[in-house]
């Protein structure tokens, strides 16, 4: 019998809930990485994920515009090492240039439900195409994805990463306390906007295997808000993302950064097939989180979990005592599992201390 395809492997965890001949494979790179890895045998302008051969691929041009105004940033300072950015919300957010991190919150001018109902909620009503700033793109690298073998995925940001970019943190969880009809509205009117330009992806540039969207709710030490806010708030969107979803047919894989456990069962409630990437900074760890979801008489794929700690040891026997243990529980436990690290793997990782890691999951990856 022929092995199984990328695509197969893929579907098999996150559509099934089952494990096939082996567990799958994805990664997430920071921008230096791949420069770094230049220097240390990686061909130059290569493509990451064929080059190491991973399971999944990501239709990157499909992550349309969720601005207020479907507009590119603006520029309004930079420096040599920093650049300050005017997004379609009018915030303003200064981001490295050259090495990873997440971005500064510098600005807001979203700070009330008036600035939202003044001048963004109308734009965020009815379908614009000039949310798909490379139509032409978009539909080339969904005709390609879909040749391929691997695993092809549209991906999109969800409201919780969406408020964060609109109001800043400070903002969007002292509302959701203060003016929390705001923050209904706010999600529902945007979540709308997501589905209805979703939709257009998938009858015009043809359907993908699976969404993958992002929402980080948390901080390694504890979650950005209760669990009776993310029901209130946060749960109806990722619902009605995962409704949708199987509506077509279609998995719907989670990021969800941070601490995440507390809110385990709602998120499995919503009906989210993967959840990403499960960071074991925060004390998470994947055959816990599986069985807490399989108490609720529910099933669901995971992804990640490996410590970047220990990757960025660049020691061998530090992987393995990472790797190892969780592969093992994973096998025995019959958990449907893609081999990602617990965060993106950045250029103080060396290229070497990756292939290890990949040759020590295709050891012990297999069901």
């Amino acid at each position: 019998m022929a092995a199984a395809t990328s695509r197969e492997i893929v579907d098999a965890i996150a559509r099934e809930k089952r494990c096939p001949e082996r567990m799958g494979s994805f990664e997430w790179f920071w921008q230096d990485a791949p420069r770094a890895w230049e220097g240390q045998g990686l061909p130059p302008g290569a493509n990451v994920w064929e080059h190491f051969d991973l399971d999944v691929r990501e239709i990157k041009l499909s992550q349309f515009r969720t601005t207020g105004l479907p507009v590119d940033d603006v520029v309004v300072d930079e420096d040599a090492e920093t650049v300050v950015r005017r997004n379609g919300w009018g915030a303003l957010h200064r981001e490295w240039k050259n090495k990873p991190g997440v971005p500064e919150h510098l600005g807001f001018e979203m700070g009330d439900a008036g600035v939202w109902r003044r001048k963004y909620r109308d734009p965020m009503i009815g379908l614009d195409l000039r949310r798909f700033p490379d139509w032409d793109g978009v539909v080339r690298e969904a005709r390609e994805g879909r040749a391929s073998s691997r695993y092809c995925c549209y991906q999109m940001l969800l409201v919780v990463e969406i408020m964060r970019k609109a109001m800043g943190d400070l903002i969007f969880l002292e509302a959701m306390i203060l003016d929390p009809d705001w923050i209904r509205d706010f999600v529902t009117v945007v979540t709308d906007c997501l589905l209805l330009h979703l939709d257009y992806l998938i009858r015009e540039a043809g359907k993908p295997d699976g969404v993958w969207t992002y929402d980080d709710m948390g901080t390694t030490r504890a979650p950005m808000f209760s669990p009776a806010m993310y029901r209130e708030f946060i749960l109806p969107c990722h619902k009605r993302v995962s409704d949708f979803c199987h509506d077509h047919g279609l998995p719907h894989i989670l990021h969800a950064c941070g601490m995440v456990r507390p809110f385990l069962r709602d998120i499995a409630a919503a009906g989210v097939d993967v959840l990403h990437p499960l960071e074991a900074k925060a004390g998470q760890h994947v055959a816990e989180f599986a069985e807490a979801v399989e108490a609720t008489g529910r099933r669901m794929g995971f992804a990640g979990n490996m410590d970047i700690r220990a990757f960025m040891t660049n020691d061998a026997a530090a992987l393995e005592a990472e790797i190892v243990p969780k592969l093992r529980a994973i096998r025995e436990k019959r958990i449907p599992y893609i081999f990602m690290s617990d965060h993106s793997i950045p250029g103080a990782v060396r290229m070497s201390t990756y292939e290890k890691a990949l040759e020590i999951y295709r050891t012990h990856g297999r069901y």
